[in-house]
């Protein structure tokens, strides 16, 4: 028989292990949220719909690895409408694949997936500037700042900041090493949901510092493409040009992509764009809409040769914007700004 200490011993041991399972499933609902926990419990023991009733999507995470690189990945599921959005915080916080019944919209580059370079691949976000500054460079306060092409935000490794019903949130902060490129203190906080073949996605810009900071914003998205001749635009614009300096003239009723000869691109800048802009692909039968608020003004389309993709970006600011008076965003102390945009894919 147990004797007193050892029943005591036991008591502790069983108290010990309750806490531990307490305080891990607290951890979890503060990370998650009570209601995705209770979400995931049911849709592992119910199909999607019972009674009529449709059942919020499912977050689910997987691992994928690639050259030695392993990378946490979070997938919002719509089982009804056969689509899923799948995210990958710690490769600049972007979509790297949305897919309608299993087929994938969104071109990746390999290997440029695992590599430390530029993500030419996903859905970008482009912070604090789009395009290339003249000179490579920010001047704040008499100062020169070293700029990437489209900011830098799409470089960083993106903490998760939440998952729950209204979808996958991630954030980024300044560091020291931010600063060093653009000496201003801030959070952005994206945010990623699934409305059917909807994807919804919204940016919020916070001014964490003590001065004024300026800035602009947009997305490059990759879509997949059979050929750059088998893809109509459908695009209202007031310009049209492949060069972002001077006066930009005025946009054709047609908007088209067409590479000239010798080129190993192609380029289109819009501004005054009207969204949404819409693609059709008749090689893959795929129908791609991008809308946009009020925040967005412009966009670019373009592609690369020899490669099965086509871009249609929407953007906020414009190549050298933040450089100039009057052509970018500019928020206060402790001020933020919240813009919003969306991916919808259809197949025709």
């Amino acid at each position: 028989m147990m004797g007193a200490n050892g029943a005591v011993l036991f008591s502790l041991l069983i108290y010990a292990a309750l806490l531990y399972g307490a305080v891990r499933l607290i951890k979890y609902f503060i990370r998650y949220g009570i209601d995705y926990y209770f979400e995931n419990w049911w849709n592992t023991r119910k199909p999607e719909t019972y009674g009529g009733l449709k059942f919020m999507n499912q977050i689910t995470t997987q691992y994928v690895t690639e050259n030695g690189a392993c990378y946490e990945q979070y997938v919002i599921t719509d089982p009804a409408a056969k689509t899923s959005l799948t995210i990958t915080p710690e490769r600049g916080g972007m979509i790297t694949g949305f897919t309608l019944d299993g087929d994938e919209y969104i071109w990746t580059r390999r290997p440029n997936f695992s590599e430390c370079n530029r993500p030419r691949f996903g859905v970008p976000v482009l912070f604090p500037s789009c395009g290339n500054p003249d000179g490579g460079v920010h001047n704040f306060d008499g100062k020169a700042y070293p700029m990437e092409t489209h900011g830098f935000a799409d470089l960083c490794g993106w903490d998760v900041e939440s998952v729950g019903p209204d979808g996958v949130t991630l954030a980024l902060e300044s560091t020291p090493l931010t600063k060093f490129l653009y000496p201003f203190d801030f959070t952005l906080l994206v945010n990623y949901n699934l409305e059917g073949n909807k994807a919804a996605i919204s940016l919020t810009v916070i001014n964490e510092g003590d001065k004024p900071m300026p800035f602009s914003f947009g997305y490059h998205p990759y879509f997949m493409a059979s050929a750059l001749e088998n893809v109509d635009f459908d695009i209202k614009c007031a310009t049209c040009s492949e060069n972002a300096k001077g006066e930009q003239p005025a946009a054709p009723e047609k908007i088209t992509l067409t590479r000239k000869e010798g080129a190993d691109n192609t380029i289109r800048l819009l501004t005054g764009v009207q969204f949404p802009m819409t693609f059709t692909d008749k090689g893959n039968g795929h129908k791609v809409t991008v809308d946009a608020d009020e925040t967005f003004d412009k966009g670019v389309l373009w592609q690369q040769d020899a490669e099965n993709f086509v871009c249609m970006e929407p953007w906020n600011g414009w190549a050298n914007s933040v450089n100039e008076e009057g052509r970018h965003e500019v928020l206060d102390v402790d001020e933020a700004m919240t813009s919003e945009w969306s991916i919808t894919i259809e197949k025709v």
